[in-house]
C-alpha cells in the first residue's frame, strides 16, 4: 500500500471518529435540554415511587395516589389472616404510626364499603402481620376488603369505597398506599360468588314424632351424653376442640330450648342442622352427623324427614352424602376447604 492510500485512511478514519463524536455530544446536550424542560424531581406514583406519602414544606400533605401492584400484600414475610384468594388488600407504608392513631383514623373516614375490611400490621419483631393494636407501632400495614359473602360479590363501587377508605387512612399517618389491579379484583369476586352459590348449603335432618311428643328432660340428656352443650340462643350444639360448630339440635316448635323451661318442655319436632361449608372434617363429620340423627331418632321412636316432610331413609342419605363429595372437591380444588379459616369468613 503506498503512502498515499495511506494518508487516505487515515484520514478517512479521523473523520468518522469525528462524526461518531459530534453525534454523541449532540446526543448528550438534546437529553439535558428535554429534562430541563419535561422532567421532574418528583416519583412516579404509577411505577411505585414512594413521594406519594411525601409532605411537603410546612407540614401540609400532598394527595396520595395508590400505585397498582399484580401481586399485593407480599412485601413482608408471615401469613397473617388476609388472603389475595379472596381480599382486595391494599398495602401502607411510612415511617412509624402509632396503632391508636391508625384506629382512629379508619373509624374517622368517610368512607364505608358495604363489604368487610380486616385490617393488619406488620410485627418486626416476630416478622408476621398481626391485627392492629392500639398500643402497637407500626411501619408497614395492609388491609383487605372482603370480595364475597354470603350476600353476593363486591362491586366496582365497593372497591371505590375501599379504595377512598385507604387513601383517607393514608393520608391521616403520612403513608404510602399501593392498591392491586381493580379489574382482576372483580373477576375475583365473580368467580368466588359463584363457588359460594354452589356451595352454600344447610342440611336439615328433621325429627318427627310417631306418636307421643318428646320429653324436653329426655332430649336433654341424650344430647349431652353425646357431647352437644345447651347454648344461649336456645340451641344444643356439638362443637369440636377449637370450638367450631359442627352440628346444631334445635325445637321445631315454640320455644326455643332454655336450661329452665326444658324441664316441663315437650315437643313433636326437632331439627338437626349442619352448615356445610362452616363444618370442618368434610364428610367425615357428615357421616357422625347422621349417626347422631338415627341414634337420637331411635331413641326418641322418631322419624327422620326433609323439609317436605318426606322420609329420609338410607338411600335418600346417601345420596346427599355423594352430593356433599363433590362439593367438598370443588372446595379443595379452590383452596378453601371446608371449616377453614378462609370458609368461615366467606360463609359468615
Amino acid at each position: 500500500m503506498s503512502e498515499l492510500q495511506l494518508g487516505l485512511l487515515g484520514i478517512g478514519v479521523l473523520v468518522v471518529v469525528g462524526v461518531l463524536v459530534f453525534n454523541k455530544l449532540q446526543e448528550a446536550r438534546l437529553k439535558r435540554q428535554s429534562q430541563e424542560a419535561f422532567g421532574s424531581r418528583h416519583d412516579d406514583v404509577l411505577l411505585g415511587g414512594k413521594s406519594a406519602g411525601a409532605r411537603r414544606p410546612g407540614g401540609s400533605t400532598e394527595r396520595i395516589e395508590p400505585t397498582l401492584s399484580e401481586a399485593p400484600g407480599e412485601i413482608a414475610a408471615g401469613s397473617g389472616m388476609l388472603d389475595p384468594g379472596i381480599d382486595f388488600i391494599a398495602t401502607l407504608e411510612t415511617q412509624a404510626a402509632a396503632g391508636e392513631a391508625i384506629s382512629t383514623a379508619i373509624v374517622e373516614s368517610s368512607a364505608h364499603p358495604a363489604k368487610a375490611v380486616s385490617w393488619e400490621g406488620y410485627n418486626r419483631q416476630t416478622a408476621s402481620w398481626e391485627p392492629l393494636a392500639a398500643a402497637g407501632e407500626y411501619q408497614m400495614l395492609r388491609a383487605g376488603l372482603q370480595l364475597a359473602d354470603r350476600k353476593g360479590a363486591a362491586s366496582q363501587q365497593d372497591l371505590s369505597d375501599f379504595g377512598d377508605l385507604i387513601q383517607g387512612v393514608a393520608k391521616a399517618i403520612g403513608a404510602s398506599c399501593t392498591l392491586p389491579e381493580p379489574a382482576v379484583a372483580l373477576e375475583r369476586a365473580q368467580k368466588l360468588d359463584a363457588l359460594c352459590a354452589d356451595v352454600d348449603v344447610q342440611i336439615g335432618l328433621n325429627l318427627i314424632a310417631r306418636g307421643t311428643a318428646f320429653p324436653g328432660t329426655r332430649i336433654r340428656a341424650f344430647a349431652e351424653a353425646q357431647g352437644l352443650a345447651l347454648e344461649n340462643d336456645g340451641r344444643f350444639r356439638r362443637r369440636d376442640e377449637s370450638g367450631l360448630e359442627l352440628y346444631s339440635l334445635s325445637n321445631m316448635e315454640a320455644p326455643a330450648f332454655s336450661a329452665e323451661a326444658i324441664k316441663a318442655l315437650s315437643t313433636k319436632g326437632l331439627t338437626l342442622l349442619f352448615d356445610v361449608a362452616r363444618v370442618p372434617g368434610g364428610i367425615f363429620t357428615f357421616d357422625r352427623y347422621v349417626e347422631f340423627a338415627r341414634a337420637l331418632a331411635e331413641a326418641l321412636s322418631a322419624g327422620i324427614v326433609d323439609d317436605n316432610r318426606q322420609p329420609l331413609d338410607q338411600a335418600a342419605l346417601g345420596k346427599i352424602r355423594d352430593q356433599l363429595q363433590a362439593l367438598y372437591a370443588s372446595m379443595e380444588q379452590q383452596g378453601i376447604p371446608a371449616g377453614s379459616p378462609l370458609a368461615l369468613r366467606l360463609f359468615a
